[in-house]
C-alpha cells in the first residue's frame, strides 16, 4: 500500500490503512473518483493514489500543499542536491537582508529556538523564489517535516514548552538545515498516476455547493473527532505556508483568523455530518466514514444518522492504540462506516 513521510499529524491514518481503503474499494468502482473530503495529512489521499482517481481537499492551506506535492504532482521530485542546488544562494541571502523574518521576530525560543527560527526564515524565503508549484510545495513539505521534528512542544503546536525543559534543551540544539536537507531526500521517490488528481483547499460546504465533487463515486470523511480545534494544533504550519505575517494572539502566539470546525461543537456536529451524508444521498454518492468511540457525536447517534440516508450501511470495528501527541498512547474503538447506494 502507498505510503510516504507525511508530516506529524494528529489522527493521521497511517496505521488505519488496513481498514480504510479495502472500505473506500468495496464500494467505488474501478478507475472510479475518490473524494477525501477532510485531508490532512493526506495518507489517505496518497495510499489511494495508485487504484483511483483523487479529489483532495481541506481547509488548512498546509494540507493543500501536501496535497499539491504528493497528489496532484506527476512529474517533480527533490533531493537534499537538487536543495542545495536551487535554494543555497537565496538562502545566504535572506541570511543577510533579512527578505524575511518573521519566525525571528515572532517565535524565536518559543516552539522554536533563535537559530531555528532564522534557519526557517531564510529557507522559506528561497522556497518562495521557486518557480514550479510543485517543486514549491515538495520543498515546504519537507521544511514543514523539519519542523515538527526540532520543535520545542508536546508534540503538537498547541503550546510551547519551556527553553530550559529538559526535554527542550537537545531539541533546540538541533540543526534545522541539515533535517531539512535530510527531508528533501525523503521524496527523491514520489508515486506518479496519469489520472486527474485535484486539491481543493475550500470549507467542505462551499465545495459541495458549488459542484466540484458532483461526479465523485465515493467520498471518504475523517472529521475532527474532539472539541479541540485543529487549527489550534497545527497553527504554526499554516503561517509557514502562507507566511502572511499574521496578527499573533496568546502566550502561544495563535493566529487571530483560524477556522472552527461545526464538527468540534456538541450542538453543531450531528448537522455537520447530516450535510454530507445527505449530499451523497442526493448525488447517489457512497460515503466511507472514520469515526471514534472517543467523539463528540456519539457513535450510535452517527450510526443512526447513516441509516436514515442509506440503505446499506455496514460498520467496522478497531481497536488501537491512538497517539495523544506528548501525553502516551489510549486505546480507542475506531469505526469505519460504509454507505453504500
Amino acid at each position: 500500500m502507498l505510503q510516504f513521510d507525511t508530516i506529524r499529524y494528529m489522527g493521521n491514518k497511517s496505521r488505519l490503512l488496513d481498514y480504510i481503503i479495502p472500505a473506500i474499494k468495496s464500494v467505488t468502482p474501478e478507475n472510479g473518483i475518490v473524494c477525501d473530503i477532510m485531508s490532512g495529512s493526506n495518507v489517505v489521499s496518497y495510499a489511494l493514489k495508485d487504484t483511483f482517481t483523487v479529489y483532495s481537499n481541506d481547509i488548512q492551506e498546509y494540507s493543500y500543499v501536501i496535497s499539491k506535492a504528493v497528489i496532484v504532482n506527476q512529474t517533480e521530485t527533490i533531493t537534499a542536491a537538487s536543495a542545495m542546488k536551487e535554494l543555497k544562494g537565496n538562502i545566504e541571502d535572506n541570511e543577510r537582508k533579512k527578505h524575511f523574518a518573521f519566525f525571528e521576530k515572532t517565535y524565536a525560543n518559543t516552539y522554536f529556538s533563535l537559530k531555528q527560527c532564522c534557519d526557517i526564515d531564510s529557507i522559506r524565503y528561497a522556497i518562495s523564489k521557486i518557480q514550479n508549484t510543485y517543486r514549491q510545495s515538495l520543498y515546504l513539505l519537507a521544511l514543514m517535516n523539519a519542523m515538527c521534528v526540532v520543535q520545542s512542544t508536546p508534540g503538537h503546536f498547541a503550546q510551547f514548552m519551556p527553553s530550559k525543559h529538559k526535554r527542550i534543551i537537545p531539541l533546540q540544539k538541533m540543526d534545522l538545515r541539515k533535517e531539512f536537507l535530510k527531508k528533501c531526500n525523503l521524496y527523491s521517490y514520489i508515486y506518479f498516476s496519469s489520472c486527474d488528481n485535484k486539491a481543493f483547499c475550500m470549507d467542505y460546504k462551499k465545495l459541495l455547493e458549488d459542484g466540484f465533487i458532483d461526479e465523485v463515486n465515493t467520498i471518504y470523511l475523517d472529521s475532527p473527532y474532539s472539541q479541540e480545534q485543529y487549527s489550534r494544533f497545527y497553527h504554526i504550519l499554516e503561517t509557514l505556508v502562507k507566511y502572511d505575517n499574521p496578527v499573533v494572539n496568546y502566550k502561544a502566539k495563535y493566529r487571530d483568523d483560524r477556522f472552527m470546525s461545526g464538527f468540534c461543537y456538541k450542538t453543531k456536529v450531528a448537522e455537520e455530518f447530516r450535510t454530507i451524508i445527505e449530499f451523497c444521498k442526493n448525488k447517489s454518492i457512497n460515503l466511507v466514514i472514520s469515526y471514534s468511540n472517543h467523539a463528540v457525536l456519539p457513535i450510535e447517534e452517527l450510526k443512526n444518522l447513516c441509516k436514515e440516508y442509506f440503505r446499506n450501511v455496514e460498520f467496522e470495528k478497531i481497536k488501537y492504540e491512538h497517539s495523544t501527541q506528548g501525553k502516551g498512547n489510549k486505546q480507542i474503538t475506531e469505526f469505519i462506516i460504509t454507505c453504500s447506494i
